[in-house]
């Protein structure tokens, strides 16, 4: 009889270091790559399906406690014994970062939801955030009294989730660098957590053998579940966020949250599982005993409620200690789909042959439910390229710090004359709270840049503020550097050029007039400068600085060249804007 009727299987079997492996983590983009650490301090990757290594790393003078990829499985990351941190480009091969600050082991590690910063927790206690791009340490919280086991980033890229050893999980606001909650109900260890992927409901698992569900907008706690046989060692949501897969040593559980029921219930012969992630239909989970890593595979369309088949397994479960329910019941909301489509996974053993049966069911009402689409709301709607530690965002957002919602108070509509007073009120007050939120994520946004700010790096500050993408940002900086001309030089001209570019095709007054002040100031103080080096460019004769004020004049002339002939359709403007746009074409005609 094949096990479990090939609901599950192993997929393959291999050594993988010269010592002991000590971590692993499957690759969150393609579940098609794994990384590996281990004693002999090497960081291995590998196609899941192979046993022959892609890669080998080293460069650690310590064994490997903690390895993870980025989301676009374009860089690994591994924190050793000794407390250092190294981050490799997969393609080059090369370490990009090496970030020291821990007293102790590395314990957790995750990237931000948009790549840029990376949380550290470690044996130490703490919990450092790290800006990879300036290989420093942004912020360090403090306050757990054990290790830190599992951290997580909100999906909007606002907050930052830690599970200690201590058996509490902090939620920690990258904005204001303090706790904005603390969740107390664990009796031991807290292992791993998980985001549900669209509504505002957290997840956690613990050495108790409970996982418990937590409603991220009360804080409230949601349901726990039975206990298990052994501690919950990973648990991970299908990506449509309709059950949770929790794995355990020799064991993997399907759980629903409203009410805790147990879904399905498998045995497994995967020892302490390391990492689990779903990829097309499949769950794929790994871990590791001595020197050796097995992968397996489950089929998920032949686990309840995935197969159509909606009975939960007879098990009592521990009702959550929470507030009496509400009279009536919510409607059932309609579950969107996934933002992420689903990877096709094309292992070299192939999985037993079946007919997958589409789930019929959709979820149980729930004040959880009713924040469908939560992480998608709070955010902006813009893309962005850097993030921030203070922003939510949508999920095709990248930075997390930026940009503000283009929410409109009013839809150009007539008004209805059958609009009741308390309704009209109603929708007035949704407005307001839409511009609130714009509000407060801006304050958040400008505080981030004067944190950068005032650690003395001017220009950091202004490519933060820059990448935010947002242009009342990049237009408040640009109105306070341009009253400090003492501060300006032709760095800091090649970072703003850029961005007047985009300002110039902004709709908003406000934001033309700023962008036609700070190009006349450039023009002004820098065009001679520009003009003079565009003309004698270097000679033979090895100069490096003279070389690199070529370069930066070089692409300052570039820029205001292409900005000078864009602003052209705007010369008919009327009023002081035209003029203001006049005077610009007229100098950059000097200019040349």
């Amino acid at each position: 009889m094949t096990f479990q009727s090939k609901r599950a299987w192993r997929l393959q079997e291999f050594a993988a270091h010269g010592g002991n492996v000590n971590c692993l983590a499957l690759g969150p983009k393609s579940a098609r790559v794994m990384v590996t650490g281990g004693e002999d301090r090497k960081v291995n990757l590998w196609t899941i399906g192979s046993p022959t290594v892609t890669l080998s790393l080293s460069g650690h003078t310590s064994g490997i406690d903690c390895v993870g990829f980025d989301d676009t499985e374009d860089h690994i990351v591994a924190g050793s014994a000794s407390g250092t941190i190294k981050l490799w480009n997969i393609e080059k091969a090369q370490v990009v970062r090496t970030l020291s600050g821990h007293k102790a082991n590395i314990s957790a590690l995750g990237f931000h939801t948009y790549g840029k910063f990376l949380a550290s927790g470690s044996l130490d206690t703490n919990v450092r955030l790290w800006d990879t791009r300036r290989q420093g340490c942004i912020c360090t919280y403090k306050g757990h009294g054990g290790r830190i086991n599992c951290l997580k980033f909100s999906p909007d890229g606002k907050w930052v989730v830690t599970g200690s050893e201590d058996g509490t999980v902090k939620m920690w606001d990258l904005g204001t660098s303090k706790v904005l909650h603390e969740f107390t109900l664990h009796k031991d260890s807290v292992s791993c957590l998980q985001f549900h992927p669209c509504e505002f409901l957290l997840a956690t698992g613990s050495v108790d053998k409970t996982v418990k569900f937590w409603d991220l907008e009360t804080f409230d706690l949601v349901s726990t579940t039975s206990n298990q046989a052994r501690a919950v060692r990973k648990i991970v949501f299908d990506p449509k966020g309709e059950a949770l897969f929790a794995g355990g040593e020799d064991s993997l559980r399907v759980y629903g949250w409203e009410p805790a029921r147990v879904h399905d219930s498998l045995s497994m012969f995967w020892g302490k599982v390391a990492d689990m992630t779903v990829a097309s239909n499949q769950l794929i989970g790994a871990s590791f005993q001595h020197t050796n890593v097995s992968v397996w595979v489950v089929d998920i369309g032949k686990l309840k409620p995935f197969n159509g088949d909606l009975t939960p397994l007879v098990e009592p479960v521990e009702p959550a200690v929470v507030a009496a329910p509400e009279p009536t019941a919510p409607p059932p909301v309609k579950h969107e789909q996934p933002r992420h489509p689903e990877v096709k996974l094309d292992y070299p053993v192939a999985a037993p042959s079946r007919q997958p049966v589409p789930v019929k069911h959709s979820p149980p009402p729930s004040k959880a439910r009713k924040n469908l689409q939560h992480w998608e709301q709070k955010g902006p709607t813009q893309q962005v390229q850097e993030p921030s530690y203070s922003r939510a965002s949508p999920a095709n957002a990248e930075p997390p710090v930026a940009g503000i919602a283009k929410i409109s108070l009013l839809d150009n509509k007539e008004p209805d004359a059958s609009c009741t007073e308390a309704e009209f009120l109603k929708n007035a007050a949704a407005g307001h709270r839409g511009v609130r939120d714009n509000l407060e994520t801006r304050l958040r946004n400008l505080q981030y840049v004067r944190t950068v700010w005032s650690k003395g790096d001017l220009k950091e500050a202004l490519e933060v503020a820059i990448d935010l993408q947002d242009q009342g940002i990049t237009v408040d900086i640009l109105q306070v550097i341009q009253s400090r001309p003492a501060i300006w030089d032709l760095h800091i001209c090649t970072i703003v050029l850029p961005a007047l570019r985009t300002l110039f095709h902004s709709k908003h007054e406000n934001h033309l007039f700023v962008a036609c002040s700070t190009l006349k100031h450039i023009i002004r103080s820098f065009g001679q400068l520009i003009k003079d080096n565009i003309n004698a460019p270097p000679t033979g004769n090895i100069d490096i600085t003279r070389e690199e004020r070529y370069k930066k004049c070089h692409l300052c002339h570039q820029q205001i060249s292409n900005i000078s002939r864009e602003i052209t359709r705007h010369e008919k403007v009327q009023g002081k804007l035209g003029s203001a746009i006049r005077e610009i074409i007229k100098l950059s005609e000097s200019f040349y």
